[in-house]
């Protein structure tokens, strides 16, 4: 605690009544506290110094408490990742971590295609287990459109579905990559914080500041966290292509668990900022995003979440 003489706009001390001294109290981070004009009588003085004596010994914590009490994790866990591990907190009604993000173009009429002519290389659609991402057939083997622009396409899938749709082959049945912004999570992130499809989060760029709103529209595989689509990409500012766009670090997701309406139920771009703008806002924003910062980075020692637990699905 210091005790200053008040300065007025030019930096200089304020003209006092006669008899009278004018004192400014401020915290340990600089927040003017008490600024007054006492009178210099001696039982003025003794109270003065009293003052400043418990201000001293008592200082004003409040703001600083504020932002230490707005981030009080219920739940803190990590996931194994391929270089690591990643820190998930559950903060009020959502789930803080922070990631590098790896680009999807899942849903895209165009994602996939022989002789990797679609937006994606057709690699990146098979997993140990079969092809991943694409509708097959009886077989096992990929489905092609047989009409409309893409023609000749795989029918490239998301697991968030419009019920409405009714054939699998229709390619307006899954969640375009292009238009919608959305993030891919694991099946042990989503189960261990009650995540279902449909859910909404926020998503920002802490290396330029962008953030965007997202629906999350896609089941990843084990133990890789930090994917999201070409849409969401585009309104972080960040290199789209699904072959070699993306960010190493710096992007941190928010997710609303129980917030979406649901498999089977598509939303609109415009739903899908208005509803999730509304959520954090009631969440705090970014002032409490802000103060949350170190849950998303400190690293967990135990109850890590494994990625051997769960095949891909």
């Amino acid at each position: 605690m210091q005790i200053r003489p008040i300065l007025n706009k030019s930096g200089l001390a304020r003209q006092n009544l006669p008899g009278t001294e004018s004192f400014i109290f401020r915290d340990e981070s600089e927040q003017v506290i008490i600024a007054y004009q006492m009178n210099l009588t001696s039982t003025s003085m003794r109270a003065a110094v009293a003052l400043a004596l418990i201000l001293a010994a008592n200082p004003f914590r409040g703001r600083p408490q504020e932002v230490k009490n707005a981030c009080p994790a219920q739940e803190r866990t990590s996931l194994r990742v391929k270089d690591g591990t990643i820190p998930i907190a559950s903060i009020g009604n959502a789930v803080l971590f922070e990631a590098g993000m790896a680009i999807d173009a899942d849903g895209a009429p165009n994602a996939y295609g022989p002789h990797d002519k679609g937006l994606d290389l057709t690699v990146h659609a098979r997993s140990q287990n079969g092809w991943a991402g694409v509708l097959v057939d009886q077989r096992g083997q990929p489905v092609l459109q047989k009409r409309g622009p893409y023609r000749g396409y795989y029918v490239s899938t998301t697991s968030l579905e419009d019920a409405s749709t009714s054939r699998a082959s229709d390619p307006r049945k899954y969640v375009d990559a292009r238009k919608i912004p959305y993030i891919v999570l694991p099946l042990e992130v989503t189960r261990r914080f009650g995540v279902r499809l449909g859910d909404l989060a926020v998503v920002s760029n802490q290396n330029n500041g962008r953030l965007a709103y997202a629906i999350f529209a896609d089941v990843g595989p084990s133990g890789k966290l930090g994917e999201g689509s070409m849409a969401l990409a585009k309104a972080l500012v960040l290199p789209s292509s699904p072959r070699n766009g993306g960010a190493e670090d710096g992007i941190r997701f928010l997710v609303f668990p129980g917030s979406g309406r649901g498999p089977g139920k598509h939303r609109t771009l415009k739903e899908i900022n208005r509803s999730a703008a509304k959520l954090y806002k009631t969440w705090g924003g970014s002032k409490r995003l802000r103060a949350c910062e170190s849950l998303s980075q400190q690293p967990v020692t135990d109850s890590s979440l494994s990625n051997r637990s769960l095949p891909w699905q």
